[in-house]
């Protein structure tokens, strides 16, 4: 396979088609989440004061005991309707963001696909319906995958827990290898469901077919999707680091506040922070959604091509792309 036409491919894809950042987005939304919040409160307190107005200083331990107590009474206040009300929203976001996400993850497929048999034209609205079509397929696979990965992961817990309480921890240094172990497995996974989607989508597959052929796949083809792997990997990483590093710069007006003691300046520190955060966050959001386009039409383009689809020119106008002879030789002459 030749990864630089792929991954240049993947890139003109993304940048012609910008819709594709829009599923990208939403995947991204999905895949990970992040969130932050600030809150401020003061009371007419009398506390001594210090030199220059240092209220912490002076009696740092009763202004966090205070407060910590302040806080405390201030759930204690709540109706338990409210948590009631605040636990079934938080559900309900979940649920958004799952059908979402997965909606992503199929339009961005969906969107590559067709992309590379080199339609003129990719439109939200119409590949979100198509979309909506593969939606179980697509949530039931990946439920399934999760859900044995979360009984592995329980698995392991319980059989190190045994191990060292049996062996006194000593044990546990013994498993440790087969812990490093899993990492590559469960990263080794996520290709497999990367290939199987490709399949469900690209060639209306069902879920069991599609996961099937996403392993069969892999299998055929394991050095090539390690290679691939480790270059979306090791790129995709570094560039969720750049996007990243802002944020983590944001909150330097915040810590160098911090050193001067001073709960007003503080207080205006942390408003700099939140607020270039909340300016920020959306810039993340975008940036992350372009990746995520990137990385999903990257994984169809490497299964198209190890299955044998060729790609059209994206100038060439939209025209029915056919198996090369290497996929109809592949295929099963009775199915």
């Amino acid at each position: 396979m030749n990864y630089g036409e792929v991954l240049r491919r993947s890139w003109d894809i993304i940048w012609k088609y910008k819709v594709l950042w829009i599923f990208g987005i939403l995947a991204g939304l999905a895949n990970g989440g992040g969130g932050g919040g600030g809150g401020g409160g003061g009371g007419t307190r009398n506390v001594p004061s210090g030199n220059n107005g240092n209220r912490f200083g002076d009696v740092p331990f009763s202004e966090l005991q205070q407060f910590v107590q302040n806080i405390q009474r201030f759930f204690e206040n709540i109706p338990i309707w409210v948590y009631i009300v605040i636990g079934i929203g938080l559900l309900l976001l979940f649920l958004v963001l799952i059908f979402l996400g997965t909606i992503g993850r199929i339009g961005l497929a969906k969107g590559a696909w067709k992309a590379d048999e080199g339609v003129p034209e990719l439109k939200f609205g119409e590949l979100f319906s198509e979309s909506m079509g593969y939606f179980w397929r697509v949530f039931l696979l990946s439920l399934l995958i999760g859900f044995l990965s979360v009984v592995v992961v329980v698995v392991l817990v319980l059989l190190s827990i045994g191990v060292g309480i049996a062996t006194l921890g000593i044990g546990l240094l013994c498993l440790l290898p087969f812990f490093c172990l899993m990492i590559p497995v469960f990263w080794l996974v996520s290709v497999v469901l990367e290939q199987s989607i490709a399949a469900i989508v690209g060639e209306n597959l069902g879920m069991v077919a599609g996961l099937q052929k996403g392993w069969d796949t892999f299998r055929k083809h394991i050095g090539e999707m390690v290679v691939m792997a480790l270059i979306l990997l090791i790129g995709g990483g570094i560039v969720q680091l750049i996007i990243g590093l802002p944020a983590i710069l944001i909150f330097l007006p915040l810590a160098a506040t911090l050193f001067t003691m001073q709960e007003s300046i503080i207080l205006g520190g942390a408003a700099v922070s939140v607020a270039l955060l909340c300016l920020y966050i959306p810039v993340a959001i975008v940036l992350n959604g372009i990746l995520q386009s990137y990385l999903g039409t990257a994984w169809v383009l490497t299964y198209r091509r190890l299955n044998g689809w060729a790609a059209f020119s994206m100038d060439e106008g939209a025209e029915k792309l056919k198996p090369s002879s290497a996929a109809l030789a592949s295929e099963d002459p009775a199915g």
